[in-house]
């Protein structure tokens, strides 16, 4: 049967139609309502320290859970408190209720703030509208990823065997898949299904994904795009996610200022400014008022939308989102407009990668080690390898560095190596030209390839190489690799 008491606890969480944190004597959170867990979407509060949701207790009022040590509470305190929601400290009013169980006493903090719960909700609104924006795209872009996969196999069946042009045809086959997956991905990180993480991309390839997710709806309402690459871009060690839905935050809200213009044209430069990968987004759209221009940042500011007696959707919150991810990763964000002519927002990001790895592996990955392994790393462009001999270091790895492949295969001649990470493509050779001198030598080192794209494997080297890392590739996938392939 049933505790009567925990039943009646259970019932009376349930019914309080606000969020309410249940607060032990230890001062840990140990169950939240159905109204907190949606205030805190996906993440798991459950089993934390009060003070990490409420970091400023003690400053603003007397503790009651404190209290509860000299005396049995019995009256419910009203106070403001600050909490942590969503990395952002929010000012609110708690009601702190002591309830009596069975067993111990407990204190409900119910959050008495309408506003931010009705602010949330427009967080969520704003999600679910961009989810339902780009999925129009993405059902699209499917619909020609399967045209195209069908005419391909159409293609290899009426071959009598397979040529060198079936292998082209197979790899095309594997780019299209690698591409639909990537699209999932980015549906699944919108819809906080997928967590996201840093790792080493290039801003061009973000760019590029995100044209192909939005092209179909601007070619629909008649708009061009122009993509220009200027330089040859560092890899950054960034959330790609955010970047993403910082990008496409921008991307939508010049398609909407365009819906009305004669001109309708998106323009997007990137290149490098001196220690800044610099993104230029200019569009032919209606341009934002002189009176407007200092506020478009604000959170839940908007000309569109219901605040914005619009019939365009908008909640206010595209580019405070877009801002925020841009700043915390180190960022700015400038914003040029003439209204009636259009905008130019220019985003720089710092090349900084050195140091965001190093900051990184600091404080995660504890768990590899690789004291006493010599590592030797083959690849042309200088500064990749220069990341990974700082990740792989802070792991107490010995790395050797080589700028093409018959500096590799010089140094795995004279030197034994327990592990070599190899580029596909050097400027002098192929990796296969290195694993055909590689597979007969008697000291010959575990292999992992680095490839920027899916590798058809050669079948003669199947048994030589342990792992095939595909860029990007983040420093857990790395770090696993290595682990793996040395069997530590």
């Amino acid at each position: 049967m049933d505790n009567p008491v925990s039943l009646e606890y259970n019932t009376l969480l349930d019914t309080i139609q606000a969020p309410v944190f249940v607060v032990d004597a230890s001062k840990h959170i140990i169950d939240i309502n159905n109204h907190a867990k949606r205030l805190f979407h996906s993440l798991d509060i459950i089993g934390k320290s009060c003070k990490e949701i409420f970091p400023e207790c003690q400053k603003s009022c007397t503790c009651p859970v404190d209290a509860a040590d000299y005396k049995i509470p019995t009256d419910s305190q009203r106070c403001k408190q600050v909490m942590i929601l969503n990395t952002v400290k929010e000012q609110m009013e708690l009601c702190i209720i002591p309830v009596q169980t069975a067993h111990d006493i407990l204190f409900f903090h119910i959050l008495t703030d309408n506003d931010i719960q009705n602010r949330q909700n427009l967080v969520m609104l704003e999600k679910n509208m961009t989810i339902s924006t780009l999925a129009s795209g993405i059902a699209h872009e499917f619909n020609n990823m399967n045209a195209g996969i069908q005419g391909i196999v159409e293609l290899l069946l009426s071959q009598e065997e397979l040529s060198s042009a079936g292998v082209k045809d197979l790899k095309t086959i594997l780019k299209i898949v690698k591409r639909a997956t990537h699209l999932i991905d980015q549906l699944s990180m919108l819809a906080h299904r997928k967590p996201s993480k840093q790792m080493l991309v290039n801003i061009e390839d973000i760019v590029n994904d995100c044209i192909s997710i939005i092209k179909p709806q601007f070619m629909d309402a008649g708009i061009t795009i122009d993509v220009i690459h200027k330089d040859r871009l560092p890899e950054l060690f960034l959330d790609a996610n955010k970047i993403t839905l910082a990008f496409m935050n921008i991307f939508l809200n010049a398609r909407d200022a365009m819906i009305d213009t004669e001109k309708k044209k998106l323009e997007i430069v990137t290149c490098l400014d001196d220690n800044y990968v610099s993104i230029t987004i200019k569009d032919t759209g209606c341009g934002i008022k002189e009176e407007h221009i200092q506020r478009i940042f604000e959170p839940f500011f908007t000309t569109k939308g219901p605040l914005g007696h619009s019939n365009i959707p908008g909640t206010g919150l595209g580019l405070s989102v877009a801002l925020g991810i841009i700043e915390e990763h180190g960022g700015t964000i400038a914003v040029e407009s003439t209204a009636g002519k259009g905008t130019v927002f220019t985003i720089q990001l710092p090349v900084n990668t050195d140091d965001k790895v190093a900051s990184e592996v600091a404080v995660n990955y504890t768990e590899y080690d690789f004291s006493g392994k010599k590592i030797l790393i083959v690849e042309d462009d200088p500064e990749f390898p220069t990341i990974l001999q700082r990740a792989l270091i802070s792991k107490n790895a010995e790395v050797v560095y080589a700028g093409n492949g018959a500096e590799g295969l010089y140094y795995l001649d004279n030197q034994t190596v327990d592990l070599a990470l190899l580029d596909v493509h050097l400027p002098d050779m192929t990796v296969w030209d290195i694993l055909k001198k590689v597979q007969y030598m008697n000291n010959r080192p575990n292999i992992i390839i680095v490839s920027g794209n899916y590798l058809a494997m050669n079948n003669n080297y199947i048994g030589i190489v342990d792992y095939v890392l595909l860029k990007p590739f983040d420093l857990e996938e790395l770090f696993n690799a290595i682990k793996n392939s040395l069997s530590i």
